[in-house]
């Protein structure tokens, strides 16, 4: 194979991944419901799911931080964001039930651990882990929240996205008044005692608890990895001429 077919090669492979790999991840989003109040996406019932399970942590937390703090400003904020969570648990669970949704009654692996990490403390070692896992927390739910509230095609989702981005603005503002979040705060959200890097989502997709890597991204990774190396040993191979 000459150097010019083995990049028209690659190009055509590396234009078939680009394109191959979006379509996988819209595939696992999954197809629109119908409900009672009208058609939902994946999206939109992931973002009720997990508005449930945001309050299931935060919501208790934040009441602990009643007993555990002897920081009055982070007791406020404590209380706060445990009653925000009631009163958004009243209407989530008043629109789950009109879309006849079912939401989770536990949180996920990662929201568990650090509810055992805040457990684990007190006084100015729990305000700080308190201040910075709510705000890191709540900056990832934003995010998610306002993608939902800019794509959603049902009203009754997006005015309930709408209220909850409203709610987590509130929070963050709160959290960051205490004055005790840091870089770790504004950073991506990690299980309790993992590293940001391990963490990190990318293209082999969320290494946290209760998820793994994408099985077809990384063989279609070591795929054009050996057909790239292959090629290459090819070319670079000496040529002899003929006696």
């Amino acid at each position: 194979m000459t150097t010019t077919r083995f990049l028209a090669a690659l190009g055509a492979l590396l234009v078939a991944f680009a394109i191959g790999a979006p379509g996988v991840a819209a595939a696992q989003d999954g197809p629109d419901q119908q409900t009672p109040l009208g058609t939902i996406s994946a999206a939109d019932k992931d973002l009720l799911i997990k508005v449930r399970q945001a309050s299931l942590w935060e919501g208790p937390v934040g009441e602990e931080a009643q007993t555990r703090s002897q920081n009055e400003r982070v007791r406020q904020v404590g209380l706060q964001i445990a009653a925000d969570h009631r009163t958004l648990d009243e209407k989530l669970f008043t629109l789950a039930g009109k879309m006849k949704i079912p939401l989770p009654a536990t949180v996920n692996p990662t929201q568990q651990t650090w509810i055992d990490e805040l457990r684990g403390l007190n006084g100015d070692a729990f305000d700080r882990a308190f201040a910075n896992r709510l705000r890191s927390a709540h900056g990832q739910g934003f995010t998610e929240v306002s993608n939902v509230r800019l794509g959603t095609r049902n009203q009754a989702v997006r005015d309930f996205a709408q209220e909850t981005g409203n709610i987590i603005a509130k929070h963050m503002t709160m959290l960051e008044s205490t004055g005790l979040v840091t870089q770790e705060g504004m950073s991506d959200p990690v299980p309790a005692g993992a590293h940001a890097a391990v963490a990190k989502s990318g293209l082999l997709g969320s290494l946290t608890p209760g998820s793994g890597p994408n099985p077809l991204m990384i063989g279609l990774i070591v795929l054009v990895g050996a057909i790239v190396t292959a090629t290459l040993l090819r070319l670079m191979k000496p040529k002899y001429p003929v006696d």
